[in-house]
């Protein structure tokens, strides 16, 4: 009950610190520069977040980036029919994406960032001699290769996703490394979507891990399971809670090799990775698949939970203990990938509210919704 009540507490106060919106901040228009640098503001200040939380938004370390490559992306994006303004704004923050461009983090240790625009164009930053070819290949986090067409098929006459389907078929996962990815499960374990990525916002500012890119300035960067591991205290000031104790077990595992290098699992069959990660305390199913699907493309396990079990419960009229055979009946290899379509179309809705716009056949992202799709508006 504490912890519940803890929880509750850190989403409802930052509320009444923000007072009521008068609207969505204005997407700035191409070319601008305004918001380059900064991104879009945070509803409330780094000040209230270190008042509730102890958090602080360190100075940490800076490293300085050089401009190796520019890329464009815009005519293959066009051919393989990409959306990039929502491959670059879906789960992200305001520090990341400010509506005409996304700081794309394709490595944290050393680190290496691609700037990209909605339209195309990528900059990609990295220690000086670094390999340019390489860097152009991490592009592929961006899933511009990624054939989805058996995806949106299966989701064209699905009673969750048809709608998503039409209206979103130039979306695409944005990958990012295995360490980050558990980072991102663990903190969505028992919380609400806001809770989690609340969670995540205070871990990334109060490590405040930085890059110096080359002519365009300074960019935050995810802490690295090292920076974990030497200032493991900062976990529980940015409102972990108890999943602290699970981010550390996560980071000792990859420093011990107990989990492999994500290359390594790469090579692996989903099942064995999925045991791989579940090995870890603290790390069940949901977590490792959920980690599986956000760094390597691994769809087959679907991370269902109590929101995606009573969906689909009302939705394909089945029991609830019943939802993940169909569901995997239903979606095949794409599991994982439904799972996360459909956090976006009912905009990771609390349970009450997305069972009623189920029920109103409202299945896709709300405007003023902080939701997957708007984040980026408001943390």
């Amino acid at each position: 009950h504490d912890r519940r009540a803890e929880e509750d507490i850190r989403e409802a106060i930052p509320e009444q610190i923000q007072g009521h919106r008068v609207g969505l901040p204005q997407q700035p228009q191409a070319g601008s520069s305004s918001q380059r640098s900064s991104g879009l503001p945070p509803p409330y200040s780094l000040g209230a977040l270190s008042y509730l939380t102890g958090a602080e938004c360190c100075p940490g370390v800076v490293t300085r980036l050089k401009l190796v490559e520019r890329v464009d992306l815009g005519e293959v994006a066009v051919q393989r029919r990409v959306d990039l303004f929502k491959v670059l704004s879906v789960y992200n923050f305001s520090f990341w994406f400010d509506g005409v461009a996304a700081r794309v983090v394709l490595e944290l240790d050393p680190p290496a960032v691609a700037v990209v625009s909605v339209r195309g164009e990528a900059a990609l930053y990295a220690p000086e001699g670094s390999d340019p070819a390489e860097l152009e290949r991490r592009l592929a986090a961006l899933g511009l290769e990624e054939d989805i067409s058996g995806f949106l098929q299966l989701a064209s006459g699905d009673p969750l996703l048809g709608s998503f389907a039409r209206e979103w078929s130039g979306w695409r996962v944005r990958s990012c490394s295995l360490w980050w990815a558990l980072v991102i499960a663990v903190c969505q374990q028992n919380a609400s979507f806001k809770q989690g990525w609340s969670m995540l916002a205070r871990l990334v500012r109060g490590y405040g891990r930085r890059a110096e890119l080359e002519g365009v300035g300074e960019v935050l960067l995810p802490p690295t399971y090292r920076d974990v591991l030497s200032n493991p205290s900062r976990l529980a000031a940015s409102g972990l809670g108890y999943r602290a104790r699970t981010v550390i077990g996560v980071a000792e595992a990859l420093a011990s090799g107990r989990i492999p290098p994500e290359e390594e699992l790469a090579r692996a069959e989903t099942g064995e990775g999925e045991s791989i990660l579940r090995a870890v305390k603290g790390v069940g199913s949901y977590t490792a698949r959920l980690a599986l699907a956000l760094s390597l493309r691994r769809y087959e396990l679907p991370p269902i939970d109590r929101w995606v079990r009573a969906l689909a419960s009302r939705a394909y009229g089945v029991k609830a203990g019943e939802v993940e055979a169909e569901w995997r009946r239903r979606w095949g290899r794409w599991g994982a990938l439904a799972v996360l379509a459909l956090t976006v179309a009912l905009d990771a809705a609390p349970l009450r509210k997305a069972l009623e716009r189920l029920e109103a056949g409202r299945l896709l992202p709300e405007p003023g919704e902080v939701g997957p799709a708007q984040l980026w508006r408001y943390y």
